[in-house]
């Protein structure tokens, strides 16, 4: 592998994870750098977790690049707030971080959009957020907790970023936040404005 292989391969700021360098027992197995430059040698500078700035030789050493998640553009729906258009990381983990549990989907419009929400918001007392209607207005459900709209293609497998129409169709259509009342004809939903410019952060 030359000098310009090495360099497309691993490019400044690539994540890398050590198996093993050759004759250095202080870079244990499993330790984590990001890389630096690769020099005129082919060595690949790299400032790593422990504050060594050892260089990675591609012949001697052992590591692999750490894949970093791509990421997708959704819309994020909070109780109290307006909705945003956020950049997440299509990973599993980074939907449950956001949603602060295990992921419900849940496609309600016939738009292919996916409504991704706690699945126990409910249950575990999450804040009342957004009503989801029928066509002819009728309640359908309420989603309790953060919540976020991707795209969903039926062919796809997986989420993707969502188109600017739709991501402003659904900003629009989940604009304001919601208090919810009982009453004899069961639960009815309000909507209001944030009080505060704090409140649409």
């Amino acid at each position: 592998m030359n000098v310009n292989e090495i360099r497309e391969l691993y490019p400044a700021g690539t994540q890398i994870v050590l198996e093993e360098m050759s004759g250095e027992s202080q870079m244990p197995y499993g330790l984590k750098g990001t890389v630096d430059f690769v020099d005129d040698m082919g060595q690949i500078h790299m400032n790593w977790e422990n504050g060594s700035s050892l260089a990675l030789n591609v012949e001697e050493d052992s590591f692999e690049k750490v894949e970093v998640p791509e990421k997708i553009s959704v819309v994020l729906v909070e109780p109290g707030k307006y909705p945003r258009l956020v950049e997440i990381e299509d990973s599993l983990e980074a939907m449950q971080s956001l949603v602060e549990g295990n992921i419900e989907e849940y496609m309600p419009y016939e738009d292919e959009v996916a409504i991704i929400c706690n699945e126990e918001g409910k249950m575990n007392g999450m804040p009342l957020n957004r009503a989801i209607y029928s066509d002819d207005k009728e309640m359908l459900d309420i989603i309790a907790g953060k919540f976020f709209i991707c795209y969903a293609p039926f062919e796809s497998e997986k989420f993707l970023s969502m188109p600017k129409e739709l991501a402003r169709k659904y900003e629009e259509k989940f604009k304001y936040p919601e208090r919810f009342y009982k009453t004899s004809n069961g639960i009815e939903a309000k909507p209001y404005k944030p009080i505060s410019k704090d409140m649409e952060r």
